[in-house]
C-alpha cells in the first residue's frame, strides 16, 4: 500500500474525500461516476485541469479493483493482489476488459466500429461481419468428420476447411470481399481483446490469418510482430546474457569458450564504437583506440549537460510553429546527431564504451582472455565493462533481429478449437519471416543513422521471437506449446516457446483514454511538454507523458504504474539452445530461412496435435455451434449505444485508421 498526496487544492482534496467516505457507508453509491463526472467538466486553470486529472485516474484505478482509503494528507492505495488460480485469472481479465471498454469509450472508436459493421448504403464497402465464420456451419463439418474412423482421413478433411492465409496488413491494402483496409479489419479484431491497445512507434507488422478454405476467407486469428522491450528481466536471464556473472557460467555449460566470451565482449565495444559518431566529441583518435579515465570523465559530463540542454531545447519549441523545410534543409543522419537529444546519447554512450575498451585494454583481454576475464569477475570495474559489452550485444540483437508479438490471438469461433496456438505457431512460419526481412532489409535504422552521423541499416533476419501471455495465473495459449519434428516429421525443426521468467508487472493498460488526454493538457500547461511521438526518446510517449504529469500532481510514479499483473515471458528460437547462444553473442549469423517450417506443414502440425482431440468435446461444438459475428459485435453494445445519437464530422472511410 502507497500513501499519495496529490498537488490538489485543500477543497478539491475534501471533496474526493467525502465522495469516498460516502461510497464506503453506502453501497449503492456509484463513486467512480461521480469522479468522471467531475473529469469532464470544463476547466480553464491549472488547479481545476488537476482536480480533473485525477479524478479521473482515481476513477480508473477503483474501476479496475484498486483499493482506496482515506489518510490525513491524501490516500493510501493499492492495486488488487491476484492469487495463481482460475478464478483469479477471471477477475484479472474482468479488470482488463473493463480498462479496455474504458479505453474505446469515445466517438471515433464507437464511430469506427459501427461503421465497419453498417457501411453507408450504396457504398463499395461490405460489412467488417462477413468476416467473421458461421459456427454453426463449422459445427455440422465438424460432426461429419468425427463420424470418419481413420484418423488420416480425419485430418485430410480438416485441412480442406481449414487452410490458414498470412496477410501482411499494409496501410492502403484493402480486402477483396468487402472493400475495406487490411489494417482497419485488423483494428476492429484488435478491440475484441480484453485488453487496451497500446500503439508503438518502432518496428511494427500487423498480420490477419485467414482460412482460404471458407466463404469470404474469414478470420482465424491476427498477430503483430513489435519491437521488444530491452530490459526484461526474466527474459534476458533466461537467454543469458543479462550480466557478467551469467556470461561466465556460459562457459561451464559448454556452451561457450573462453576464446569465444571474449571475442564476443571485444566485437560488442568494436561494432557500437564503428556506430557511434565521435569527431565532434574526442579531437584525438588514439584516445578511442587506448581511452583514459579524463575522456571518459568528460564525456560523462557532456552527456549531463546535453540533457540539460535538450529538456530546455524542448520547452522552447512547444510553441514554435512548424517550419516547412527546403529541400537543402531536410534532415540527414549527419544533421540529427548534432541535435541535442543525440549529442546527449552519443555523449553517454562513448563514455562508456570507452570505459569497457579501457578496462578490456588494462588487463590484455585479446591477448590473454583467460586471464583478463579471471581477474574481471572479481574486481568491479571489469564486471561493469563485461556487463556494458552485453547491454550493447543484447541492443544490437532487439533493435532488428528479435520480434514481440504482442498481439497474439484467435477469433471465434476459432478459439474454440485452440486457434490462438496455430496463430502463435504460424508467426514462427518461413513466410513470415521472410516478410519481416524484406520489410526490413533496406530500412534505415532512424536511430542508429543518427547515433553514427550516417546512415546505418541492420541485418533483419530474426534470431528469435518472444511474446508475453496476459497473465501470471493458471494455464495460457503459450503453455506447453511444442511440436516436436520427430513427431510431426515434416517440420523443419522443433517448435517449442520457452518459458522464461516473467515481467516487472509495470505499465500503464490501466489508465484510460480520458486520462491520458487530461494528462496530456495537464503536461501542455504546466510543463510545455511536447504532444508528439518523437523517436529516440526511450520510453514510450504515453509512458513520459504520464510520469510527468504524475509529478506534477505530485504522485509518484511507480505507486499509480505498478499494477501487479505480472505476465509470463515466453521465446521461441528455431536452433537449439546451445547453438542459439553463439547467435545471441555475435559469433554467428542467420544466412537464411530454410530451417523454418512452411505454412502447411504448422497448420497440418496443430491439426494432428490439438483439433482432432478438440473437436471431438460436446462442449467446444456446443461454442462452435453458437458463436457468429453476433458473439464478437455483442462486446462492443455499451460503447455504441452511449456514443449512438452524436455524429461525426470528418469521412471515416476516407482514413479509418486515424
Amino acid at each position: 500500500m502507497s500513501e499519495i498526496t496529490p498537488d490538489i487544492k485543500l477543497e478539491d482534496l475534501n471533496f474526493i474525500k467525502d465522495k469516498v467516505i460516502e461510497s464506503k457507508e453506502d453501497s449503492s453509491f456509484d463513486l467512480v461516476s461521480e469522479l468522471r463526472l467531475k473529469s469532464e467538466q470544463p476547466s480553464t486553470t491549472t488547479d481545476s485541469l488537476k482536480f480533473r486529472t485525477f479524478c479521473s485516474l482515481l476513477a480508473d484505478l477503483i474501476d479496475l479493483g484498486w483499493s482506496i482509503e482515506i489518510t490525513r494528507k491524501g490516500f493510501d492505495i493499492s492495486p488488487p493482489k491476484y492469487i495463481k488460480s482460475n478464478e483469479a485469472k477471471i477477475q484479472a481479465r474482468n479488470s482488463n476488459w473493463k480498462a479496455a471498454e474504458n479505453d474505446i469509450s469515445n466517438l471515433q472508436d464507437a464511430t469506427f466500429i459501427t461503421k465497419l459493421r453498417n457501411p453507408p448504403v450504396g457504398s463499395k464497402f461490405k460489412s467488417v461481419d462477413l468476416l467473421v465464420d458461421n459456427g454453426e456451419e463449422l459445427k455440422k463439418l465438424f460432426e461429419d468428420i468425427n463420424t470418419l474412423k481413420d484418423e488420416d482421413k480425419k485430418v485430410d478433411a480438416l485441412k480442406k476447411i481449414i487452410k490458414p492465409e498470412i496477410q501482411h496488413c499494409f496501410l492502403d491494402e484493402t480486402c477483396s470481399y468487402t472493400g475495406l483496409r487490411l489494417i482497419d479489419i485488423w483494428r476492429y479484431f484488435r478491440l475484441t481483446w480484453s485488453m487496451p491497445y497500446q500503439t508503438s512507434n518502432a518496428r511494427t507488422m500487423p498480420f490477419l490469418v485467414r482460412n482460404g478454405a471458407r466463404p469470404n476467407k474469414p478470420v482465424i486469428g491476427i498477430f503483430q510482430l513489435v519491437n521488444p522491450f530491452f530490459n526484461n528481466t526474466g527474459r534476458n536471464a533466461f537467454l543469458c546474457w543479462d550480466n557478467y556473472a551469467t556470461a561466465a557460467n556460459e562457459i561451464k555449460n559448454k556452451n561457450l569458450t573462453v576464446n569465444e566470451l571474449s571475442d564476443a565482449f571485444l566485437q560488442s565495444i568494436d561494432k557500437s564504437l564503428k556506430e557511434t559518431r565521435y569527431d565532434d566529441l574526442v579531437s584525438d583518435i588514439k584516445l578511442i583506440r587506448k581511452p583514459d579515465q579524463k575522456i571518459i570523465s568528460k564525456l560523462s559530463k557532456l552527456s549531463d549537460q546535453y540533457r540539460v540542454q535538450e529538456n530546455e531545447e524542448e520547452k522552447t519549441q512547444f510553441n514554435k510553429k512548424i517550419k516547412i523545410k527546403t529541400r537543402r534543409e531536410v534532415e540527414t543522419s549527419l544533421s540529427r546527431s548534432n541535435e541535442k537529444m543525440y549529442l546527449k546519447k552519443r555523449s553517454k554512450r562513448l563514455s562508456k564504451l570507452l570505459f569497457a575498451r579501457m578496462i578490456f585494454n588494462e588487463y590484455g583481454l585479446k591477448k590473454d582472455p583467460k586471464r583478463a576475464l579471471t581477474i574481471m569477475m572479481q574486481i568491479a570495474d571489469g564486471q561493469r565493462a563485461m556487463n556494458i559489452a552485453l547491454e550493447y550485444m543484447r541492443q544490437s540483437i532487439y533493435s532488428t533481429q528479435a520480434a514481440d508479438l504482442n498481439v497474439c490471438g484467435s477469433i471465434a469461433p476459432y478459439n474454440e478449437l485452440l486457434g490462438g496456438k496455430l496463430i502463435t505457431l504460424l508467426s514462427t512460419s518461413k513466410n513470415v519471416m521472410e516478410k519481416y526481412d524484406e520489410s526490413y532489409k533496406k530500412e534505415k535504422s532512424i536511430i542508429s543513422s543518427a547515433v553514427a552521423g550516417r546512415d546505418i541499416i541492420k541485418p533483419s533476419k530474426l534470431l528469435f521471437l518472444t511474446v508475453s501471455s496476459l497473465y501470471d495465473i493458471a494455464s495460457s495459449q503459450y503453455n506447453r506449446l511444442k511440436l516436436y519434428k520427430k513427431d510431426f516429421p515434416k517440420l523443419k525443426t522443433d517448435l517449442i516457446f520457452h518459458e522464461a521468467g516473467t515481467t516487472e508487472g509495470i505499465g500503464s493498460y490501466h489508465i484510460s483514454q480520458n486520462t491520458s488526454n487530461l494528462i496530456n493538457e495537464l503536461t501542455g500547461k504546466v510543463r510545455k511538454f511536447m504532444k508528439k511521438s518523437i523517436s529516440g526518446k526511450g520510453h514510450s510517449h504515453k509512458i513520459r507523458k504520464i510520469i510527468i504529469g504524475l509529478r506534477i500532481l505530485n504522485i509518484k510514479a511507480d505507486d499509480i504504474m505498478m499494477h501487479n499483473q505480472k505476465r509470463r515471458n515466453y521465446v521461441f528460437f528455431h536452433k537449439n539452445k546451445k547453438n542459439m547462444i553463439k547467435y545471441l553473442y555475435g559469433l554467428k549469423k542467420v544466412e537464411n530461412f530454410n530451417h523454418c517450417s512452411s505454412d502447411l506443414s504448422i497448420t497440418e502440425a496443430w491439426i494432428k496435435r490439438w483439433v482432432i482431440k478438440r473437436i471431438l468435446r460436446k462442449e467446444s461444438l456446443e461454442k462452435i455451434g453458437k458463436s457468429n459475428y453476433k458473439t464478437l459485435s455483442s462486446l462492443f453494445e455499451n460503447v455504441v449505444k452511449e456514443y449512438a445519437n452524436e455524429e461525426e464530422n470528418f469521412n471515416l472511410f476516407s482514413n479509418m485508421s486515424n
